[in-house]
């Protein structure tokens, strides 16, 4: 074998290597979200759909996805997220979510070991999955279960345009149909 014939070869399977790192790392989160909710009896289709509206990017669920003070930032990895975290929490970013599920670091960090557990997808997801496992069980329904995952039960108005976003992506997903209540709901 030529030695031009041996860089193209090494080329190629480097390159696919590299593809399927990307798509292993993009489907990390839906990986999980599918052991999560065959756990916890959360529908497959709300944790997937709140994901895609936490991390949805190009249709993808991101696992190493921050929100910053209200400013999403995507990261190729977990140390890099990990590295931006620790500089942005060193100046004094309070209010930072994580991960695919976008866990809010400064209300629920003590329910893991360490911010890098938190970015970890499988531990990330569980957490949701339980998280919102405990909301429906609190409120009664899974609407208001997704309303209160994304905000207080003090921002109506937050958490109606939340639950329409994460309807939307269902819907989108293929996970269920609008309803004429859910078009109403939505459009008023």
């Amino acid at each position: 074998m030529s030695v031009k014939c041996l860089a193209v070869l090494v080329a190629v399977i480097a390159a696919w290597s590299f593809n399927l790192s990307i798509a292993k790392a993009e489907n990390t989160c839906e990986r999980e979200m599918h052991r999560a909710s065959a756990r916890y009896g959360v529908p497959l289709g709300i944790l997937y759909a709140v994901g895609l509206t936490e991390t949805g990017r190009k249709n993808s669920l991101q696992p190493y996805a921050m929100n910053i003070e209200g400013r999403a930032e995507f990261f190729p990895s977990q140390a890099a997220a990990l590295r931006r975290f620790n500089q942005v929490h060193a100046e004094g970013a309070k209010l930072i979510d994580l991960g695919c599920m976008q866990i809010n670091h400064y209300y629920h960090s003590s329910e893991f070991p360490s911010v890098g557990a938190m970015l970890q997808p499988s531990l990330n997801v569980d957490y949701a999955a339980r998280f919102l496992k405990r909301l429906r069980e609190r409120e009664g329904n899974w609407t208001m279960a997704v309303a209160r995952y994304h905000a207080g039960p003090n921002n109506d108005p937050a958490q109606k345009r939340y639950v329409c976003r994460v309807m939307t992506n269902m819907i989108a997903a293929g996970f269920g149909n609008w309803t004429p209540q859910a078009k109403s709901f939505c459009a008023g």
